[in-house]
This record gives C-alpha cells, sequence and structure tokens, in this order.
C-alpha cells in the first residue's frame, strides 16, 4: 500500500469517526452522499438514525462509550447491533454471572 492511498484511509477514517461521534442524522446522509454519489442509502431518517447507531458499534475505532451508547440504543428498540460480541451492556454482564 503507498503512502498516499494510507493517508487517504486515515483521513477517511478520521472523517467518519468525527462524523458518527457527532450523531448527527443531517451529517450522516451529507457523508454518505459525499462518499456514495448518486446513491440513495436511506429511505427514512429513521433508517438512517438506525444505520447511525449501527454503523457506531462496529467502528472500532471509536471510543467504547459512543459504541454501548449506541448498542444500547438500538436494543432498547429491537435491533441488533454490528459489534462482534465484544461490547457488553450492563444487562448482559448480570445475565452472564
Amino acid at each position: 500500500m503507498t503512502p498516499e492511498v494510507k493517508a487517504e484511509i486515515k483521513a477517511f477514517v478520521k472523517e467518519r469517526d468525527e462524523m458518527l461521534m457527532a450523531g448527527n442524522i443531517d451529517r450522516l446522509i451529507a457523508f454518505h452522499e459525499k462518499h456514495n454519489p448518486g446513491i440513495r442509502a436511506f429511505s427514512s431518517r429513521g433508517v438512517a438514525e438506525v444505520s447511525l447507531h449501527k454503523a457506531r458499534t462496529a467502528a472500532k475505532s471509536l471510543p467504547l462509550v459512543f459504541r454501548i451508547e449506541s448498542k444500547k440504543w438500538l436494543s432498547e428498540r429491537g435491533y441488533t447491533s454490528m459489534d462482534d460480541g465484544e461490547l457488553r451492556l450492563p444487562q448482559d454482564i448480570s445475565d452472564a454471572s
């Protein structure tokens, strides 16, 4: 991988993580449109919000507090997260005892 490609990836991850941590739906939609021109990804703002929280749970570069907050948000609404099991909510910990 060239240094230029590494720099592009690093810049993308930084931009993505900042957008995810902001938790702003309009910013998510703008980010998607920027990186996927002409492709409509979200059928509604509600779908975009769920997508934001799912992405936060999957992004291992985010601080755990954001990832766990989104896993809780998803769980409370009956959605599954996209982590690989490393994010544990308090009830998960007590259930495992």
